[in-house]
């Protein structure tokens, strides 16, 4: 019997793909090289495809399609470390894989009656190597909150700007993610001929999408432009269940559920001001609702019952349920700045940075070892733009070029001495490039 459940232990924890992204991509990374560049400070001043994720209001601005396609490439370089070296920490997640992938985008202004008031986008990340992962680390290996598999995640951000007057425009936005759910696998099996009588399995990725809202002003003839963009909470639900029926002895059920790639609640308000004719500078504050993250880590229920069982007075002495525990998180309240110099009308200059605190409380209790703390992030980049040589497009072509650096703080993490994992430290840095090329048609 103890053979059965652990094949079928080790079966589930195969198919449940392999989570653990908090926040998406484009929220961590920024959305294209300009908003990675300027910080991500682009509430009130994404004038390109990138408005279906920071502001779906501010696509109506787009006079002509816009179409976007950017390569990212970030890797994080960590440092955990026990206080007493004479100790050692299970370090199998101290660092996050790199973040490789693609994005591209759309605007697409509507014509006819509606033209100047009504244009609709997508915007879409591709991770290179896995479109969705699933990986929960147990509650006793450190692992990377925020960075850990974040961007193997397929991203989808689609909307419709509406322009009401010349100065106030709003936008409706949908994200989109998918459930693991279903009703796992059913087997059959006859302990005494060691023949397998059922086996069937029913799982299935279901469709999930939440709500972005985005407003945008610009009361001093555009010069002053302010933006205010809600989107609503994001997560993927997993639950893979199993059930083995022991022929003559019992049935063991087998569950494993959670909550991965969760996004909070977020309010992100932002302002742009043109200084000069060349030179804007944006700024923004946003706020999330961490106080209502759920645990990242995998519950887990075990239940073997039978008649037979049932007569030993064995009914529930077999039963397993790991530990609940919340992990406790806290609201946060961090800021964006960026600064865009137009040298000309063929080359722009960039730079950029935030402050983002951390949702995560010290982990110096047992059963959780969550690595995060403040991130200070810098950024700068370029852009220009040039004229087909082969003259087959009409229009210039913009190549937008970032790099940009994620600096986390130091922290430790004071364990007990009966607690498995021993006291640490840790820090890091997450550094990166993304390019991009940009076409009006």
């Amino acid at each position: 019997m103890h053979r059965v459940v652990s094949r079928w232990a080790a079966a589930l924890v195969v198919a449940s793909i392999a989570t653990s992204a908090r926040a998406d991509n484009f929220n961590l990374f920024g959305y294209g090289p300009r908003a990675a560049a300027m910080g991500g400070a682009m509430t009130a001043e994404a004038t390109d495809y990138t408005s279906v994720f920071y502001n779906p209001a501010l696509m109506v601005e787009r006079k002509d399609v816009n179409f976007g396609f950017a390569f990212q490439w970030y890797r994080m370089v960590a440092d955990v470390q026990p206080k007493d070296l004479a100790q050692e920490v299970n370090c199998t997640n101290c660092t996050s894989p790199d973040a490789v992938g693609f994005s591209l985008g759309l605007v697409f202004p509507l014509g006819g009656k509606v033209k100047n008031h009504l244009a609709i986008g997508l915007g879409l990340y591709l991770p290179s190597a896995v479109m969705l992962r699933v990986n929960a680390p147990d509650p006793t290996t450190p692992f990377w909150y925020r960075y850990h598999s974040n961007p193997e995640r397929i991203v989808i951000h689609t909307g419709v700007g509406i322009k009401i007057v010349e100065w106030l425009k709003v936008g409706l936005g949908i994200q989109a993610l998918a459930d693991l759910l279903g009703n796992g696998a059913n087997v059959k099996v006859d302990l005494f001929s060691k023949e397998v009588q059922l086996r069937e399995l029913n799982s299935y990725l279901g469709t999930r999408v939440a709500p972005v809202f985005g407003l945008h002003v610009s009361p001093l003839n555009k010069r002053l432009r302010l933006g205010v963009t809600f989107r609503w909470e994001m997560k993927l639900l997993y639950e893979i269940p199993a059930t083995v029926d022991l022929a003559t002895v019992g049935t063991l059920s087998f569950a494993v559920t959670g909550v991965a790639h969760y996004t909070p609640h977020t309010l992100s308000f932002g302002a742009a001001f043109d200084i000069t004719e060349q030179l804007t500078v944006s700024l923004d504050g946003e706020w999330q609702n961490w106080a209502s993250a759920p645990s990242p880590y995998a519950n887990l229920l075990i239940d073997l019952s039978g008649p037979l069982l049932d007569g030993l007075g064995l009914g529930t002495a077999l039963d397993v349920t790991s530990p609940a525990q919340r992990p406790g998180f806290a609201d946060t309240f961090g800021g964006r700045l960026g600064v865009e110099y137009r040298l000309s009308p063929r080359f722009q200059a960039r730079l950029g940075g935030f402050i983002r605190p951390t949702p995560v409380p010290k982990q110096n209790v047992a059963g959780t070892n969550l690595l995060d703390n403040t991130t200070i992030g810098v950024a700068g980049g370029i852009g220009f733009n040039f004229d087909d040589p082969l003259e087959i497009m009409a229009n210039p072509i913009q190549i937008d070029i970032a790099a940009q650096g994620h600096f986390i703080l130091g922290r430790e993490a004071d364990k007990d001495s009966t607690d498995v994992v021993p006291s640490y430290t840790y820090s890091s840095r997450v550094g990166g490039v993304t390019a991009s090329i940009r076409y009006d048609f």
